[in-house]
């Protein structure tokens, strides 16, 4: 996975032995990787139960039937990444950023979401339940479809 994300990282920056990263159909169970760079990747059903990866870049990323199940990914970056059908069933994301991410069918039952930003996010059909919330700005967001019974929040919604 090291040298996949060098190439990446390579391609990212125009360099010409790099190469975008594409994955499908895989787990990477109990992954510790500090600040990977996933950005403007695709990844579909690709599993990362278990993984500590502080500081992961998720931006722009598109992933589909993904998972992140007990993973954690405080302060990761998921800025304008689209996420359908992602699991972060019971994921450290505290500090996490999904300013302007599309969250499609995303599960974070249990999850900690401590400080998270959603900003301009549009989310449909997510699952919030037993989630903490705490410092997450509620305000401006649209819950269409989303669960969230036994949501630890600092303000009702």
């Amino acid at each position: 996975m090291t040298n996949a994300l060098s190439r990446h990282l390579s391609w990212l920056f125009g360099e010409p032995s790099g190469a975008r990263i594409n994955i499908s159909k895989m787990t990477f169970e109990e992954m510790e990787m500090p600040n990977p760079v996933f950005t403007k990747s695709v990844l579909l059903e690709i599993g990362f139960p278990r993984s500590r990866m502080p500081g992961a870049s998720f931006q722009d990323v598109t992933m589909t039937d993904g998972s992140f199940e007990d993973a954690a990914l405080p302060g990761a970056n998921f800025v304008r990444a689209y996420l359908v059908r992602t699991s972060f069933r019971g994921a450290n994301l505290e500090g996490a950023d999904f300013s302007r991410a599309d969250l499609q069918g995303v599960d974070f039952r249990g999850a900690n979401l401590r400080g998270a930003k959603f900003a301009g996010a549009s989310m449909l059909h997510v699952d919030f339940r037993e989630a903490d919330m705490r410092g997450v700005n509620t305000s401006a967001l649209n819950f269409t479809g989303a669960k969230l019974a036994g949501a630890i929040r600092d303000v009702p919604m």
